[in-house]
């Protein structure tokens, strides 16, 4: 039995954040043949009911699948996102929140960038996705994420709170929240696993293959479907795609399916 940790935004999307139907069927298969498998992702739960969990084939038994959201203030198992666990210790306040939401009215941000209101937890905002291959408009959207993390970094400082900047989006979350709190808590979950797999799109991702060499388990592996450099860490084996989002997943799971 192996352990599936896989990120959702560029790892399981295309680069406009649109859940890829092939990949998913690629882990319905890891799943028929007994593997464990767990999202832990910065996506509201709400996200992931409407867009990724449809995709999901009816006739299998979910209720073993390991979900966290928002970086770990949400957890829950199955795909009933209404049985999950909101972690009131990790609520950015609602008056830093508003605080949030004004900076991403601002002219400069207006087709560009967006406020998501499914967050229970933080302040975020996502990228206005373009036609698929206009890599104008992603760049664009790309400066305007770097631009509003830089304009709200001091109102997450003052708050306590820090800004975290991930494929499509900018969250202001709770300073001790990280995926390495979801993947413990599915790690004190599960059996010990023969090998551990973990496919992520940037280096905070790589925090989950760490949280489970920290955990004991050996065998474990990271997969990087990110641009740039592949992330290291010492005893955690690499293994790198050579295409970006959920192309990159599949083509790494592939070596994976049946085995």
């Amino acid at each position: 039995m192996a352990f599936y940790m896989f990120d959702v935004d560029g790892v399981l999307t295309d680069e406009n954040a649109r859940p890829d139907q092939d990949a998913v069927n690629m882990i319905e298969q890891l799943a028929e043949d007994g593997h464990v498998i767990s999202f832990v992702t910065g996506r509201s739960r709400g996200w992931l009911g409407d867009n990724l969990f449809p995709l999901f084939r009816s006739d299998l038994d979910w209720s073993s699948l390991y979900c966290v959201s928002e970086h770990g203030a949400i957890k829950g198992r199955g795909t009933d996102i209404s049985s999950w666990n909101l972690d009131n210790e990790y609520v950015v306040s609602d008056e830093v929140k508003e605080q949030l939401y004004e900076v991403s009215q601002k002219d400069d941000y207006s087709g560009l960038i967006q406020w998501d209101q499914t967050k229970e937890s933080m302040g975020t905002v996502e990228a206005v996705h373009g036609d698929p291959g206009d890599k104008e408009h992603l760049n664009k959207t790309r400066e305007a994420l770097r631009n509003y993390a830089d304009d709200v970094e001091s109102i997450s400082k003052n708050s306590g709170n820090k800004t975290v900047v991930s494929t499509y989006g900018v969250d202001v979350i709770h300073p001790d929240l990280s995926k390495r709190i979801g993947a413990k808590w599915i790690l004190e979950e599960i059996s010990t696993p023969d090998d551990v797999y973990v496919f992520g799109d940037s280096s905070g991702d790589l925090v989950m293959a760490v949280t489970a060499r920290d955990h004991g388990l050996s065998n474990i592996t990271f997969h990087w479907v990110g641009e740039g450099d592949t992330p290291t860490e010492e005893n955690i084996a690499t293994e790198a795609s050579s295409s970006p989002y959920s192309e990159g997943t599949k083509e790494l799971l592939k070596k994976h399916i049946g085995s």
